[in-house]
């Protein structure tokens, strides 16, 4: 059986000024782990399911609450999950789609019934907002989403493809704290240099992103033995503006059928695919049965994409109004090459 999607759900905390966008900022101190509770209730009252039914809680972040334990452990208690398995995944901008494929493997393999999958990021207590940093600070937001994830008969994930090359990764990362600097994993001299805020070459990471983000989807249609005519849907996810645009224009997809995922709230890297195709399902963009394809382009080279089909109705007690999309392909691709 096929891995479906049983409930989806997202929450963003309030915009704020950052340089000269608004982006979701949490306020409150708050982790990731605290940001994906609300969605997760919603979540899994759709897929008509509580806690005591998960098997496995897995959490995609490169902004975790704490060094360790991982997000999914914090996640875990705060549901009140009891002694169920957690994982963190580690996929940066592609954390969606890596996640996606550990699960479905799961699901396939019949390991597991029921994955709860969140995905959430609080990048604005890590950014430089000063004149020199605010350029990249105004990318990024905060934010969660979570998906219920089950094995049933009809529609559900019919590709996952994910790839990371990481030989030029200093082309796009956070250098420090780093447990290779000896005897402390961040000094005074590192603080002033700036070394613990994101870095980006922009020009070498749009013009490889650019590249290497249609081949994914190629690659994601392919596997899952059709072409973009028949896919209703493209969400696109990269942390740069411009370059979903050129993906899309790459691929010769129709504008209406593109949703350019950071658009919105700028990059939430993990949370960035989610949280536009919860939008996307509930604004009623995307129509009961329709298909759609996810990709990602980050940080390691990762990159990924799949797809799914969705259709209404639910197991047990789920809203019958709730649409649960069907991922045809998912694709992962990061860099650099």
């Amino acid at each position: 059986m096929p891995t479906a999607l049983l409930g989806l759900a997202h929450h963003l905390p309030g915009d704020q000024s950052v340089g000269r966008v608004q982006r979701p900022t949490a306020i409150d101190p708050v982790g990731p782990s605290d940001l994906a509770l609300a969605p997760a209730a919603q979540a899994l009252a759709q897929a008509g399911l509580g806690v005591g039914d998960l098997d496995l809680v897995l959490f995609a972040t490169m902004t975790p609450d704490v060094t360790f334990p991982g997000a999914a452990c914090f996640f875990q208690h705060k549901l009140r999950a009891g002694t169920t398995a957690a994982l963190d995944v580690r996929g940066q901008c592609a954390g969606f789609i890596t996640g996606l494929m550990v699960a479905d493997a799961y699901l396939s393999a019949g390991i597991y019934r029921r994955i709860l999958f969140a995905a959430g990021e609080v990048h604005s207590s890590g950014l430089d907002y000063s004149a020199a940093g605010a350029p990249i600070a105004e990318l990024y937001g905060d934010g969660a989403a979570v998906a219920v994830l089950g094995a049933r008969d009809g529609a559900g994930i019919e590709s996952v493809v994910s790839h990371a090359d990481g030989r030029h990764h200093a082309r796009f990362w956070i250098e420090y704290p780093s447990s290779r600097q000896h005897p402390l994993r961040i000094t005074v001299d590192n603080l002033r240099a700036g070394v613990q805020y994101p870095r980006i070459d922009r020009e070498h990471v749009a013009a490889f992103a650019a590249e290497h983000l249609p081949a994914v989807v190629r690659e994601a249609l392919d596997r899952a033995a059709t072409t973009a005519d028949n896919v209703d849907a493209f969400i696109l996810s990269h942390a740069l503006p411009g370059v979903v645009e050129r993906a899309a224009a790459a691929l010769a997809l129709p504008a209406d059928r593109v949703i350019d995922a950071g658009a919105a709230h700028g990059h939430l890297t993990a949370a960035t695919l989610p949280v536009a195709l919860s939008e996307a399902v509930a604004s009623g963009r995307l129509a009961p049965g329709a298909r759609v394809c996810l990709a990602a382009w980050g940080g390691g080279g990762a990159r990924g994409g799949g797809g799914r089909r969705g259709r209404g109705g639910g197991d047990g007690h789920a809203q019958r109004s709730h649409y649960r999309p069907r991922p045809l392909c998912a694709a992962a691709d990061g860099h650099q090459r």
